[in-house]
C-alpha cells in the first residue's frame, strides 16, 4: 500500500475535517464540493471566523474549545502574520505535505507549521483626482510630510494583525533610524485607520482620503476593473510586499489525517487552478496558467515576502511599538 493511499484510508476513517477560516463562504464552497469529489466518504464542514486581535478571536476560540473537551478545528486558513500569533499560543502542529516541495523556500514556513494557499500583494495607492503626479510622495520618508495629515488611510496598525506586520518588516528594509522616524512621523499625520481592507480602499476612492498604504493588490485589481478613482503609488525604498493566506493543522484537532490530506490536496496543482478560479484570487503556487496567476499580475517585478526572517527577531517590538504609538494618533 501506498503512503498516498493510506493517508486516504485514515481519512476516510475519521470521515470529516473541521476548517476554521477568513476565506469567504461562497468561495470555499467550490474547494469544499471539489475536495468532496475527489475525496468520498470525507465531508468537510467550514465556518467562516473573524481574526484580528491580539489574540485573534480565532485562536481564542479554539483555545476555549479545546480546553472544554469539545470539537474545534481540524484545521485554519487565515493570513501568515496572525498564523505567528497563533504559533506563539502552540495552537498548530506541523505536516508534511507532499505538494509542498511545488513551493519556493521563500514563501514555505521552514518548519511545516503552514502552507500558501493565497497569495496577498501589499501595495499603497492614491486617488489620481485628488493628487496629481508631481505632488506624489516618492520615497517612505515623504510619507512624513504635514501636508499629509489626515490625508492617508491604513489598516488599523494596533491590532497586530496584517497592516502592522506589513510596517513592522520594513523596519530590516529602511534600517533602524530611517524606520524609526518614519513611523513617528506617519503617527503625527494621524492616519485613519480601518480593521478591513475594502473600507481602505473605499475611503480613497471616495475621497476620504487621498493615499491608501495598506491595499491588497487583488482589491485594487478590483478596484480598477471597476473604474474607481485609484492608481497605484510606487515609492522608491518600498518593495512590493507579499504575504499569503496559508493553511496549517491544528494540534487540537480530532481529525488530522483528514486535515492533512485537505492541505496536500489545496497545495496541488489541481487544488491551486481552483483558488486560482475564484474571482481576482492569486495562487501561491507560480504555473498555473491561472488568469491571475503571481506571473500574470506582478510579472517581473520583484517583491519581499513577509514576515520574513530578517524581521522576525524585531516583530514583537515592532508590533507592541505599533499599538501604542497609533493608538494616540
Amino acid at each position: 500500500m501506498s503512503a498516498k493511499t493510506s493517508a486516504i484510508q485514515k481519512a476516510k476513517k475519521e470521515g470529516r475535517v473541521l476548517v476554521y477560516g477568513t476565506v469567504e463562504l461562497d468561495e470555499f464552497s467550490g474547494w469544499k464540493e471539489s475536495f468532496e469529489k475527489k475525496y468520498p466518504g470525507v465531508k468537510v464542514e467550514y465556518k467562516r471566523k473573524y481574526v484580528p486581535g491580539t489574540p485573534p478571536p480565532m485562536a481564542k476560540e479554539i483555545m476555549d474549545e479545546s480546553g472544554a473537551g469539545k470539537e474545534t478545528a481540524d484545521a485554519v486558513i487565515v493570513a501568515v502574520p496572525p498564523l505567528l500569533q497563533f504559533r506563539g499560543l502552540n495552537l498548530l502542529a506541523r505536516a508534511k505535505p507532499k505538494e509542498s516541495a511545488a513551493y519556493p523556500k521563500q514563501v514555505r514556513q521552514p518548519e511545516g507549521y503552514w502552507f500558501p494557499i493565497v497569495s496577498i500583494g501589499m501595495i499603497q495607492v492614491y486617488n489620481p483626482k485628488l493628487v496629481t503626479k508631481s505632488e506624489l510622495p516618492r520615497t517612505a520618508m515623504d510619507l512624513t510630510d504635514p501636508k499629509w495629515r489626515d490625508a492617508i488611510v491604513t489598516h488599523d496598525l494596533t491590532v497586530g494583525t496584517l497592516g502592522a506586520y506589513w510596517l513592522a518588516s520594513l523596519r530590516p528594509i529602511l534600517g533602524e533610524k530611517k524606520w524609526q522616524t518614519l513611523v513617528k512621523g506617519l503617527s503625527k499625520n494621524r492616519p485613519k485607520a480601518y480593521p478591513l481592507y475594502d473600507t481602505v480602499v473605499d475611503s480613497v476612492t471616495s475621497g476620504e482620503t487621498k493615499i491608501g498604504l495598506t491595499v491588497l493588490l487583488h482589491d485594487f485589481l478590483k478596484a480598477k476593473k471597476a473604474k474607481r478613482d485609484i492608481e497605484r503609488l510606487k515609492l522608491k525604498d518600498v518593495p512590493m510586499m507579499m504575504t499569503f493566506n496559508a493553511i496549517s493543522k491544528t494540534r487540537a484537532g480530532k481529525h488530522p489525517a483528514s486535515a492533512e490530506l485537505l492541505i496536500d490536496y489545496l497545495l496541488s496543482k489541481e487544488g491551486q487552478k481552483l483558488v486560482a478560479s475564484t474571482y481576482l484570487r492569486i495562487p501561491a503556487r507560480t504555473g498555473t496558467g491561472a488568469p491571475y496567476s503571481l506571473e500574470k499580475t506582478v510579472g517581473k517585478e520583484k517583491f519581499k515576502s513577509f514576515p520574513n526572517q530578517e524581521m522576525l527577531s524585531t516583530s514583537a517590538d515592532s508590533i507592541s511599538s505599533l499599538a501604542k504609538l497609533f493608538a494616540k494618533s
